[in-house]
């Protein structure tokens, strides 16, 4: 390169041009850094691809610009005959023509990258022509035409029937399925008074207790019909009000974004009233689901009604109201676990005080029979109840007591009147009880808090109706037990009915606070009607049977 200069001048050169037309920066013309889109008709879910006469549809227009410099850019839309803008369109200008209406604004994009979108309503005519419809959309330099078709609806309808609200449905889990074991329309309010200290425990500290608070009570679903397929965003209000006066009463709320939000926090108290946007899709049949917050402080135990209100911000306004029933966490179950839990301890004091009595007073063969029917009783009771608990509930849900019961109620106390029919000995039924509860523990692991209490509770009641009706005592009379009659019949079914309706009501009392379950009173009646009384004088019954023909055959 040294013998020729004038060509290394030429390599520079080139070598410079190269690299400075490499680093230098592509110029877009101002076509290709806007992008203009028309989505026409707006679909809020369910796509759509035709519209029809008489009907109101949406469109979105948007603008994408990738110049480096701010831009105004002109916008028109020019719509044809039979489509027209409606409502309020903001910042256009509408100006009608003999062809159609043309829509026309300056938008401004910003530099680098700038957006902007807005929201068209357009009302089609009733004579609306089947078949397409053009569209004409300018920005800028830029042209483009959006199709239009129009078509009838398949079914009939007419585009102009407005959607239905037909019914509140309440209370809902957060997938959308009924709980049949609460009441229809109750809202389960939950107890915060000790949440401070929970979280204290847990090792929290001092956390703010009204942002913890923001988790829906239950959920609501707002059943719409919708034969014309309208599209639509509304507004939806609930408010409660009092049952005898109809006034407003404060206590359901929006949640607020942050703490500035209407001075209340996450509370935001000012509010009164539940408030949410949500979109009708255009399907037949749509359940809106809301959750429902509610401040436990504010609301009572008792009636109300729930109001809600509907509007689509135009013509149309819907209102349903219904009748719900708040539940709060009462005294009623805290205080039966207290008083069975005190009872129960007495109960185990004195029994383990006269445990060494009652082996004394029974005979070698009597300890047998009892343990022989206590296994007996967890083979043909505890197994089965285990065993197809589950099956029962996927059929049954809430009401599996009906099957379940069968063991629990009839072949346990067919079991248990038979045992005291041949030893109507005082303790013999608990001894049966703390069988059936080791063999329980041993092969399913059944060792929690309500199994105890269960068990417990009620040998004590069973041991006491027994006691009281004079059908056990504390020592065996010479001679062979007493066989059967309907007096005898009488007074066992009876005392054995009313001992576990008792304690079927204690068990699901105590569940309720233990696992914080909630059960409505009429399944709580329910239960101790079908579980706790009508079984259990059918098994009564027929154990009372069973044991006096196993006395005359066997004697005790």
């Amino acid at each position: 390169m040294k013998g020729f200069p004038g060509l290394q001048r030429i390599f520079l050169l080139l070598f410079a041009g190269f690299t400075l037309g490499w680093m230098a920066p592509v110029q877009a013309t101002s076509a290709d850094s806007l992008q203009v889109s028309l989505d026409i008709p707006y679909s809020l879910g369910v796509r759509r691809t035709t519209v029809a006469p008489g009907e109101t549809i949406r469109a979105i227009f948007n603008m994408e610009s990738t110049a480096a410099a701010e831009r105004m850019i002109p916008v028109e839309i020019r719509l044809p005959s039979g489509i027209a803008p409606t409502g309020d369109n903001g910042r256009w200008q509408v100006i009608r023509q003999e062809e159609g209406w043309l829509l026309r604004r300056n938008v401004a994009l910003a530099g680098s990258y700038g957006q902007w979108f807005d929201l068209l309503t357009f009302g089609l005519a009733d004579d609306l022509p089947f078949g397409t419809h053009k569209i004409i959309i300018r920005a800028g330099e830029q042209t483009q035409e959006k199709v239009v078709q129009a078509a009838p609806l398949t079914d009939g309808v007419s585009a102009r029937q407005p959607p239905v609200f037909e019914r509140i449905v309440l209370p809902l889990d957060k997938d959308g399925r009924q709980d049949e074991k609460q009441s229809g329309n109750a809202i389960v309010l939950r107890d915060r008074s000790l949440d401070y200290y929970k979280n204290i425990l847990r090792g929290k500290g001092a956390a703010n207790l009204e942002i913890e608070a923001i988790h829906p009570v239950t959920y609501m679903g707002l059943d719409f019909s919708n034969p014309a397929g309208q599209q639509k965003l509304v507004l939806v209000e609930a408010e409660l009000l009092d049952w005898n006066t109809r006034r407003h009463i404060p206590g359901l709320y929006t949640p607020g974004s942050n703490s500035d939000n209407d001075g209340a926090g996450a509370m935001a108290d000012k509010q009164e009233r539940l408030t949410a946007f949500v979109a009708l899709n255009g399907e037949t049949k749509q359940r809106i689901q809301l959750p429902i917050y509610a401040d436990e402080a504010l609301l009572a135990e008792g009636e109300y009604l729930l109001r809600v209100t509907v509007e689509d911000g135009a013509a149309q306004i819907w209102s349903h109201e219904i009748p719900v029933t708040m539940v709060k966490k009462n005294l009623r179950g805290m205080l039966t676990l207290v008083v069975a839990l005190v009872l129960l301890l007495v109960f185990l004091v004195v029994g383990g005080k006269q445990l060494p009595a009652v082996l004394t007073a029974m005979k070698t063969r009597r300890l047998i029979t009892v343990a022989l029917f206590g296994t007996c009783a967890f083979a043909v009771v505890n197994v089965p109840s285990t065993l197809l608990n589950d099956f029962f509930h996927i059929f049954l849900g809430p009401f599996a007591f009906v099957l379940t019961g069968m063991f629990s109620g009839v072949m346990l106390y067919m079991l248990t009147g038979a045992l005291i029919t041949l030893i109507p000995l005082q303790g013999v039924v608990s001894l049966m009880a703390a069988i059936r509860l080791l063999l329980g523990m041993v092969a399913f692991g059944h060792m929690s808090p309500i199994v105890f209490l269960s068990y417990g509770i009620n040998a004590f009641l069973l041991e006491g109706a027994l006691a009281l009706s004079g059908f056990t005592s504390r020592t065996l009379a010479d001679g062979p037990p007493a066989g059967f009659s309907p007096r005898r019949l009488v007074i066992l079914a009876l005392a054995c009915a009313l001992a576990d309706t008792a304690a079927t009501y204690v068990t699901l009392q105590g569940m309720s606070v233990l696992y914080r379950l909630y059960y409505a009173d009429w399944y709580i009646y329910l239960v101790m009607a079908v579980n706790g009384f009508l079984y259990t004088m059918i098994g009564a019954g027929c154990g009372l049977l069973l044991g006096s023909r196993l006395a005359d055959v066997g004697g005790d």
